[in-house]
């Protein structure tokens, strides 16, 4: 078993069941291949009388067990990734010497080695953030069970062609019976949002991600409603009409905008709303790219949102805002505050006084690319 799989250096360990943000994408380019210290295990009733004792010394004499992944880690050189298949498969070759990688059906994020020379060991690498690949060769043989890590550490990577390889939108996802956020509203919240958190004029839209549409639902589609002449609605001097018919509007005066903060509570740039996008993201010039070595901008901690809610026929001009974590979407603060006045200036009394009570948490913000 060791002379294909060794000579090849495919060797490694168990990692954890890390999930890569998008399926199917593996980083492609060079890296450099470790190894690690294999450890044996007699199987009781098939291992020698003294097997527990041979692997004991066995293991003890190969050294100390290994840290985080591979502790102490023996190079073996610079290897080639190329992926196809649209990330379902990837060749690891080292000059004249290759081994195909396909992805298992029951997780995408683990590929497993067609050929290491023998039947009774198995080589896996699980992908990580979709440029660092863990995993091990682990086997039985004469009694003995046998694991050996191995890590394969990005050095110069870039994202392979994947031309084709999204799937489209489901035709029930692109065609959402969808409300029209009222625009005046939406503008004037987008305006006291930027005038509450110091942001520059000409630069909200960089920084405050707002709705422009939101999906019907049970609640905001209530079907046609008729109405008897003289109710609200429906006016008792047109001649010869018996009752109204009055139709669910088609826009909504609920504005929601949403900022990102990084753990300084500076504010990051973020992408334009679409409906097909449920999260607020950080609009990074190189995030485009999973396999950039850096990224332009930190990662969000936090999530700002002021709800606005405006019905002007009964005197509401009420704004919540929450602090929400923008890994987990768990709420941290919440504040509910009502405008004593009418129109935009209630409106910005009842942003002001939530911001604050949620403890005005943004500290500046990050310069646009």
């Amino acid at each position: 078993m060791r002379s294909k799989a060794c000579a090849f250096l495919a060797l490694a360990i168990g990692a954890p069941a890390a999930i890569a943000a998008e399926a199917n994408v593996i980083c492609e380019g060079t890296y450099e291949f470790f190894n690690g210290k294999d450890t044996v295990i007699a199987l009781p009733g098939h291992a020698p009388p003294n097997g527990a004792k041979a692997a004991e010394l066995y293991n003890a004499y190969r050294g100390e067990w290994l840290g985080h992944f591979i502790g102490k880690p023996k190079s073996e050189g610079i290897h080639e990734v190329k992926v196809s298949q649209c990330g379902r498969q990837f060749i690891l070759s080292q000059g004249a010497k290759q081994m195909l990688f396909l992805q298992s059906i029951m997780d995408d994020t683990l590929y497993v080695a067609q050929d290491i020379g023998t039947n009774d060991a198995e080589l896996t690498l699980r992908v990580v953030d979709h440029k660092i690949m863990v995993g091990e060769v682990a086997g039985v043989s004469h009694g003995f069970a046998f694991n050996i890590p191995v890590a394969l550490d990005p050095r110069d990577v870039t994202q392979p062609d994947m031309t084709g390889c999204a799937d489209e939108p489901a035709a029930e996802e692109r065609d959402l019976d969808r409300l029209t956020i009222d625009p005046d509203l939406r503008n004037e919240a987008i305006d006291i949002v930027a005038t509450e958190l110091g942001i520059p004029a000409g630069q909200a839209s960089h920084y405050i991600s707002a709705a422009r549409t939101v999906a019907k639902t049970r609640q905001s589609d209530r079907g046609v409603t008729v109405v008897q002449p003289g109710e609200p609605g429906c006016p008792i001097e047109l001649t010869g009409v018996k009752t109204c018919r009055i139709y669910p509007p088609d826009t909504s005066t609920i504005v929601e905008t949403n900022v990102l903060l990084d753990d300084e509570g500076r504010l990051l740039p973020v992408k334009p709303h679409s409906p097909e996008r449920s999260r607020v993201e950080v609009d990074d010039p190189l995030a485009a790219d999973i396999c950039a070595p850096v990224k332009k901008y930190p990662p969000a901690s936090t999530r700002l949102r002021f709800k606005f809610l405006a019905i002007e026929e009964d005197g509401i001009n009420d704004v919540q805002t929450m602090l929400v974590d923008a890994n987990t979407d768990r709420v941290q603060k919440a504040h509910y505050a009502e405008g004593t006045h009418r129109g935009k200036a209630g409106r910005a009394e009842a942003a002001k006084k939530a911001y604050e009570a949620v403890g005005s948490p943004v500290s500046g913000q990050h310069e646009l690319p």
